[in-house]
């Protein structure tokens, strides 16, 4: 178990100290985020932990769910130790944040956890393991400056060559990214990953449901923290298992944050993420003919002779325009949905201006 805690081991630093401005911020408890319930989230000054509700004043101001705290946050909360819940004045401007598209039509973000430094992004080499889908997390975490690491687990389910083979296909498809071969049954790799996870460091744990997530940071935890459970024969799909968001801080210091398993994957507005994430194919378009090239059907595209001579996996070119396209038309569509917005926000000032 981890003892008493000062704010400094929570993460706190001069980026948030510096956000203190007035006499009344600094007269509030800074505190972090580490649960999020209906209505309420646990927060933790490093002494003691309480639950706190945001202010009406706060849920005013607020012009989405993306101005709402979430794991990871640092907020600031007036009577922290007094009553059944502390008071959210404030949510600190944050490092990082790591978000997607809301599941379903729905052009609205989803936060995910907030002020994490480095994402483990966990594929099973089983019937989970998708690259593209790997692309996908990858854009979603450059895009917000979080450090990618990705962990392909259940290693023991396959002979040694074939692990090899696997691995050397996704070394060759994100070769800028550190890649970890592991198992959670037999802890193959449980050492480079555990290294990874330093003093000060908040990480956050992604992938599908049934990758291994949850069991990977009960390894890591050295107990059964977080409840498991096993993976349908059927299909080799999981079950949800985390279905909150939960920051851990470890013994050495560090901090881990499980995350529900995402069965789908949306894109946002993420064209630095789609950059680093393909920093590949940015290299060769630089050769382009045309500086705003769209590499489809554009004459001089470096990008396009490099797939028809083979240096540029088609594959990887063909999922690289499809999340440009998808990036595009959720832009577009976030745009219209704020048209919509303030419609409706005249319209209910006109109603009430009525009555």
């Amino acid at each position: 178990m981890v003892g008493l805690l000062t704010l400094s081991d929570l993460g706190w630093n001069e980026y948030y100290s510096s956000q203190l401005k007035s006499e009344d911020d600094k007269r509030l408890q800074p505190a972090r985020v580490i649960t999020i319930h209906k209505g309420a989230c646990e927060v933790s000054n490093g002494r003691g932990v309480c639950l706190a509700k945001m202010t009406g004043r706060l849920r005013y101001k607020a012009k989405s769910k993306v101005d709402f705290p979430t794991v990871g946050d640092w907020v600031l909360v007036k009577d922290f130790s007094a009553g059944e819940f502390g008071r959210i004045e404030r949510v600190l401007n944050r490092k990082s944040i790591l978000q997607r598209k809301s599941a379903g039509r729905s052009s609205r973000k989803q936060l995910i956890a907030a002020n994490i430094d480095r994402a483990f992004i966990i594929q099973g080499l089983d019937t989970t393991l998708n690259l593209n889908r790997i692309e996908r997390y990858l854009v979603m975490v450059h895009e917000s400056n979080i450090e990618p690491i990705i962990i392909l687990t259940k290693s023991d389910l396959l002979k040694s060559e074939e692990c090899n083979e696997l691995l050397s296909q996704v070394k060759e498809h994100f070769k800028s990214t550190k890649i970890i071969l592991s198992s959670n049954k037999t802890n193959k790799g449980l050492s480079d990953v555990m290294s990874l996870f330093e003093s000060g460091i908040t990480c956050c744990v992604i992938g599908m449901s049934g990758v291994g997530k949850t069991t990977l940071i009960n390894n890591i935890l050295g107990e059964d923290r977080l409840f498991t459970m096993p993976v349908r024969a059927s299909d080799g799909k999981g079950m949800h298992t985390t279905t909150w968001r939960e920051l851990i801080t470890l013994q050495n210091g560090g901090h881990v944050i499980d995350t529900p398993g995402l069965r789908e994957l949306g894109s946002l507005d993420a064209e630095k993420g789609i950059e680093e994430a393909f920093d590949d194919i940015q290299k060769i378009a630089v050769n382009c003919k045309y500086i705003d090239c769209s590499h489809i059907d554009t004459e001089g595209c470096a990008v396009i002779d490099a797939v028809k001579e083979g240096r540029l996996s088609k594959v990887r070119y063909e999922n690289y325009i499809k999340l440009v396209n998808e990036a595009a038309q959720f832009s577009k569509d976030l745009i219209e949905n704020k048209d919509l917005d303030r419609q409706l926000a005249r319209f209910h000032r006109t109603l009430k201006n009525k009555e």
